[in-house]
């Protein structure tokens, strides 16, 4: 009787398959804005999301709180804008402090600060994956001039 006991509590206690939420190694490059030749350059960054199973969320952090503008999109392009083209320009959305978004497997993240006359010029961003206990993906700086 306890034999039998024992193989159906081994049958119950089978675990079951979860979902992958940690992707793969992903690498932002920093990014920022400046004055150049009479008009802005911007440097994007872009890093793509693989090796998971369903879609996750990521959050962004600010090292310093008062950076005003800082964009971001996901979609399945490779290469960011042109660098005189703003983000305001290419369907960016604007993130603040501890914002949400999510991106499923095989897609990029792309990011990019503007220019503005209010804030700080600097700060560093931090990626954190919300989808697995907020573990930090990536940490880079964007800058920008005002």
């Amino acid at each position: 009787m306890l034999q039998g006991l024992a193989h159906t509590i081994c049958v119950y206690a089978k675990k079951a398959s979860s979902a992958d939420n940690t992707p793969n190694v992903v690498l932002w490059n920093d990014t920022s804005v400046a004055f150049a030749k009479k008009s802005y350059a911007y440097a994007y960054s872009n890093s793509d999301i693989s090796g998971i199973s369903s879609s996750i969320t990521l959050k962004v952090e600010f090292s310093d709180t008062a950076f005003p503008y800082f964009y971001y999109k996901v979609d399945n392009d490779i290469n960011p804008p042109s660098v005189p083209s703003p983000p305001t320009s290419n369907s960016f959305i604007n993130i603040l402090h501890n914002g949400t978004f999510s991106v499923s497997n095989g897609q990029y993240v792309h990011f990019c600060p503007i220019r503005s006359t209010t804030g700080t010029v600097s700060t560093t961003v931090t990626i954190k994956n919300v989808s697995d206990g907020n573990a930090t993906l990536d940490t880079f700086t964007a800058s920008t001039i005002n």
